[in-house]
């Protein structure tokens, strides 16, 4: 594997997973795989919960997510009929449906900080309530100006269903389990959205297509009281068990506690970094709290709306902000573009599958038209069972690269997408284009959704894996990019349809889905360089490295000069005899100088000046390095022989 010989652990994302020689004293789940991110000694974590109070909680999140889908496609087979009781026009209908495409990922820049805030409980409770709302006004309908306000009402209850469930599924489980569990959610998703194209078809041929919002309104309101008395908050700020974790936040303008020297050095490369906003998850203290501080909720706790974390001292504003400084991140925006067009195939499905099949050669009603989406129901299966080969991907390639993980190695799940996706829109298309059986078209949608549950979770769990300390801002950049790219689609889908037919039009979005998944195979070769790109200097540029120990014998560190002046404490990783490898267990390498020297605290940011990539990065590059510092011995695994263990 020629691509991940560099097995430098000093890059965000990178990290030892496998410890083959047994000899680390981390957290282990079965076998050698190492727990990331490492559990606490509380109960309060969630990470520590049990597997059925966590898989409950998968549960709530994906019935959540299965509702929301449900809500935005049951009218979708029913249009033409609404266009004929209404007087409205396919344009209005599918312009409606662009305006909450576009809602679903813009306002996550509001949701996702209050996710971080106050909690992830508040967003879906606040949520589910707009939703009932906005259900029970789409089946009351009559005029197009109502039609666009209860979309745009919809988009923004909806619209935390592309971003916080993330959230909560990178709460609960380890590195190692992400994948299949994001898998699990989206095929939820994807089951909402077949049970709505099937059932949507059947409830407008039956009491009418207005029941199909207002039986949403029932269901939501039965999940709202089931999150309410039985979701826990799993917001934890586990920053404060990780100094190493911990960058300074914005509370007064004097000068940042952090060495001069050092302060110095990064304000002539960035004038810009002035104490104003933290570029961090929180703010860690100089000692770890006691487990007791963080105990199991009580039954009256858990039904709090929302948590607070004081110790937290970034901003909502912080928060808002710093998903758009990943913007300079080419690999997020890759992610991105592979997630949003993964997501184009429901949408796309969804705007034309009522006017092909109710049309001739077809003539379908309304409820065998929802039939016909039974086939994506296969198509989900297969897609969620990709999902859960790229973990076991990533953990073979990982035992294969000296147990080192690379967050690329994870895009080896999108190579079956190129088959789902080429067979799909193709099948699709021009089966329409020619009248061709109605098999064709519904063998095209499997194949289609195939490719969308397959490459959605897998363009999450990579984006989000490359930058651990973070991830709140890039599902934000994930939704938007979707947001944006689906909003276009949707408004042009109809009189694009109407210019050329289906074959045209489905070889054309099948052609950009298919650029978007083979950007991967860039992201793949150079993903760890642009990651290495934005990662900040392991010493500060006017500091010489600290001093290495000879890798024959341990020796004390060298006590501080003026010219070479020591970090203040808080800067320090503590010293852990029980975590960290005593200086002869490997040679030392340049790679790994950061097993010897703490890292480096930047100032914080200007709130209106944007910092460099690599302020932010500091952010996710902190954020993985209690578990770097832990096992940097490994940082050349490769070349470490069996005495350097003894």
């Amino acid at each position: 594997m020629p691509i991940f010989k560099d097995r430098d652990l000093d890059v965000p994302g990178t990290e030892l997973l496998i410890d083959l020689q047994h000899d680390q004293n981390v957290p282990h789940g079965s076998s050698d795989i190492i727990l990331l991110p490492p559990p606490t000694a509380c109960e309060g974590d969630p990470l520590n919960w049990s597997d059925f109070k966590k898989y409950w909680h998968l549960l709530l999140v994906s019935a959540y997510a299965c509702i929301f889908s449900f809500a935005e496609n049951n009218t979708g087979d029913a249009y033409s009929t609404i266009v004929d009781m209404t007087g409205s026009t396919m344009t209005i209908m599918n312009g409606g449906g662009a305006l909450n495409y576009l809602m679903l990922g813009l306002v996550n820049i509001f949701w996702i900080p209050a996710a971080m805030k106050i909690g992830r409980r508040f967003c879906f409770l606040a949520t589910l309530l707009l939703c009932i709302g906005s259900s029970i006004w789409m089946g009351a309908f009559h005029t197009a100006g109502e039609w666009y306000g209860c979309n745009i009402v919809n988009g923004l209850g909806t619209s935390a269903y592309e971003a916080v469930i993330q959230l909560a599924v990178f709460d609960l489980f380890f590195d190692h389990q992400r994948g299949r569990m994001l898998g699990f959610y989206i095929f939820a998703q994807q089951l909402g959205s077949i049970i709505g194209l099937v059932s949507g078809g059947y409830i407008a041929d039956g009491p009418g297509w207005r029941w199909a919002q207002w039986v949403v309104s029932i269901g939501e309101a039965v999940l709202i009281i089931i999150f309410f008395f039985t979701y826990e908050e799993t917001l934890f700020p586990r920053f404060l068990f990780n100094p190493s974790q911990s960058l300074p936040t914005a509370e007064t303008k004097a000068k940042s506690p952090i060495d001069a020297t050092e302060t110095a050095s990064l304000d002539k490369k960035d004038p810009a970094t002035i104490d104003n906003a933290s570029v961090n998850e929180g703010s860690a203290s100089d000692t770890i709290p006691a487990p007791s501080e963080f105990p199991k909720r009580t039954f009256k706790e858990k039904l709090r709306l929302w948590v607070y974390y004081p110790q937290d001292k970034t901003t909502y504003w912080s928060y808002f902000m710093r998903p758009f400084f990943l913007l300079a991140f080419p690999n997020i925006i890759i992610a991105g573009i592979i997630f949003a067009f993964g997501c184009t195939s429901g949408i796309v499905t969804n705007k034309t599958i009522s006017e092909i099949l109710t049309g001739a050669p077809y003539n379908f009603t309304d409820g065998q038209t929802g039939l016909a989406y039974l086939s994506a129901l296969v198509g989900s299966i297969i897609g969620y069972l990709t999902s859960v080969m790229g973990d076991k991907i990533v953990i073979y390639l990982a035992r294969r690269n000296d147990g080192v993980k690379e967050p690329e190695m994870r895009l080896w799940a999108l190579t079956p997408c190129f088959i789902y996706s080429a067979v799909g829109y193709e099948l699709y298309g021009w089966g329409a284009q020619e009248g061709a059986h109605w098999m064709t078209i519904t063998v095209g949608i499997g194949a289609m959704i195939a490719q969308q549950v397959a490459a959605t979770s897998t363009a999450t769990a990579y984006a989000m894996e490359c930058f651990p300390g973070v991830g709140g801002e890039i599902v934000v950049i994930l939704a938007i990019c979707s947001s944006i790219i689906n909003f276009i689609i949707s408004e042009t889908t109809q009189p694009f349809y109407e210019a050329t037919g289906p074959g045209w039009l489905f070889l054309f979005y099948g052609i950009c889905v298919i650029i978007s998944l083979a950007a991967g195979m860039a992201v793949y070769i150079w993903g760890k360089k642009w990651r290495r790109k934005s990662s900040p200097p392991t010493h500060p540029s006017n500091s010489p490295p600290l001093p290495q120990p000879p890798p024959s014998s341990p020796s004390p560190p060298s006590k501080p000069t003026q010219s070479s002046p020591s970090p203040p404490p808080h800067h320090t990783a503590p010293p852990s005899s029980d975590n960290t490898p005593p200086p002869s267990s490997a040679p030392s390498t340049p790679q790994s100088s950061r097993t010897a020297a703490s890292t480096p605290t930047v100032p914080s940011l200007q709130a209106l000046s944007p910092p460099k990539p690599s302020v932010l990065a500091e952010a996710a590059h902190t954020a993985h390095g209690h578990v770097r510092n832990r096992t940097s011995c490994l940082a050349d695994s490769a070349e470490t022989t069996p005495q350097d263990h003894a």
